[in-house]
């Protein structure tokens, strides 16, 4: 999978010239972005073989020219080498616009909107992908009836780039987690191969790794893998990564946040063409653990390892909106905290257990328990998708232990199903009941068994009564907003 460094020389020139790149690419985005003006530019397919590009400036451009330029540039740019060449270019107006033939490459490229000023090719606007690729899908599919509860290994699979992708097309499943182990370079992040590992100022053990669209070829890797299992397989919710707010589980070396999310958008955008563009009715998804608002300050080691889930939603949604808004969804893992204690209704029995309440009484931490932090956040404005709804929300991933007994996992198992049913914006709840550790055994029996057989039957509601006594309330809200 990773491979050993051969040579220090090797090792310090590719970590030399990475850097280079990162701060070129760093400086030429807030460059560009501190020079756009436009207050309205979209890039959109008017059929399939022709792409509008339309933009809405203040004033006209100060320019050598009197002329506007349209570029194609790639995800992993922000601005305009001196020496790019315009795909079009027409007289500077304060509506500009223009209609390019479509091509297979221009789904992954974005048009950038610029001037020549002081011999320079300036952006106005920023760059702008193809905002509604279902346009191009021949192989859409109606989405299925789901139930509220599902379970991984069953309509859930882990999807590993370029390893399991032929099993995929040929199994039954309707979500994949699409995960890179690392051992493909090509779709592997070139801040996160093994070469540049040992100069990670923050170092974290990686469990998974940030996808490639920095390079051509990464590129063009992800979007053949993806376009072709959205075509050939049932998979209709795909989730781009695992935890992505976890530099551990989506792992590249550490430079800052606002670079980790770029890299990270960049990717995801060209595996939401590539699924959207053959199956118009795929939901593609940005996957968050349980950090919701903690607020980790600057030498804080936690600072650097994860971004709470606001943040990184905040940060996530500007870069998309900011490049042609798409309906992207959230996977959410709603998790009791800590994982190793289920019977959250009473922490005497938990070590720390009076922080680790606090952190969810107080919205630190979000578990089922408080889901509205999410759906809430998700229904301000700015958050909103391009149909002004809320974007679509599953809970992707969801084990409760039972090492507080059979009978207080049950009672937890119902409580997060009701947490579910009871949010109008949760569309799924996906159960992990193969997990095996010590402290954190999600498998069931016994009592447990049973409550979960009867989620989502005519036998729910014989086991609503049960678990409210048990836990000890006389209404769900007590223990659930």
């Amino acid at each position: 999978m990773m491979k050993n460094v051969k040579s220090t020389r090797h090792v310090y020139g590719l970590v030399l010239a990475l850097f280079v790149l990162m701060a070129g690419i760093q400086a030429n985005a807030a460059k560009a972005l501190n020079q756009a003006f436009a207050v309205m530019a979209g890039s959109v397919l008017l059929d399939k073989n022709t792409i509008s590009y339309t933009a809405v400036l203040p004033e006209l451009p100060a320019s050598d020219d009197g002329a506007v330029y349209l570029y194609e540039l790639q995800p992993f740019e922000y601005a305009v080498a001196p020496t790019a060449v315009p795909v079009a270019s027409a007289p500077a107006t304060l509506n500009p616009a223009f209609t390019l033939p479509y091509t297979e490459a221009r789904l992954y490229t974005k048009l950038g909107l610029a001037v020549k000023s002081g011999g320079q090719n300036v952006l106005i606007a920023n760059p702008q992908y193809i905002a509604n690729p279902e346009l191009l899908a021949t192989h859409t599919k109606a989405r299925q009836t789901r139930a509220l509860k599902s379970e991984q290994g069953k309509d859930f699979c882990n999807l590993y780039l370029s390893e399991n992708a032929a099993g995929i097309i040929a199994g039954r499943y309707t979500t994949a987690q699409v995960m890179n182990n690392g051992g493909n370079q090509a779709i592997t992040n070139p801040y996160s191969r093994a070469a540049i590992m040992p100069t990670d100022t923050r170092p974290v053990q990686p469990r998974h790794y940030m996808l490639n669209a920095s390079e051509p070829a990464g590129i063009a890797a992800l979007a053949s893998e993806l376009s072709k299992i959205a075509a050939n397989s049932t998979v209709e919710n795909f989730i781009i990564g695992n935890e992505v707010n976890v530099r551990a589980w989506n792992y590249m070396i550490w430079t800052d946040w606002d670079s980790y999310i770029r890299e990270y958008a960049q990717s995801f955008r060209v595996a939401y063409n590539a699924v959207k563009s053959q199956n118009a009715n795929a939901r593609v998804f940005v996957c968050i653990d349980q950090n919701w608002d903690r607020n980790r300050p600057v030498g804080h080691q936690e600072y650097y390892e994860f971004i709470d889930g606001k943040d990184f939603l905040a940060k996530f949604n500007a870069l998309v909106a900011g490049e042609g808004n798409i309906d992207w969804g959230v996977a959410q893992h709603p998790y009791p905290v800590p994982l190793t204690y289920a019977k959250f209704w009473d922490m005497s029995g938990c070590p720390s257990g009076s922080y680790m309440a606090a952190q969810v009484s107080s919205g630190k931490m979000m578990t089922f328990q408080n889901l509205s932090l999410l759906t809430n956040y998700l229904q301000s404005p700015e958050m909103l998708s391009p149909q002004g709804a809320v974007r679509h929300v599953i809970l992707s991933e969801i084990g409760l232990t039972n090492a507080q007994g059979t009978e207080v996992q049950a009672a937890a198992l119902y409580a997060s199903y009701v947490a579910a049913k009871s949010n109008p914006f949760v569309e799924e709840i996906i159960y992990l009941l193969s997990f095996s550790e010590p402290q954190v055994d999600t498998r069931l029996s016994g009592q447990s068994q049973l409550v979960y057989d009867s989620l989502g039957t005519a036998n729910e509601a014989v086991y609503d009564a049960w678990a409210k006594a048990f836990i000890g309330i006389s209404d769900w809200s007590q223990v659930i907003r």
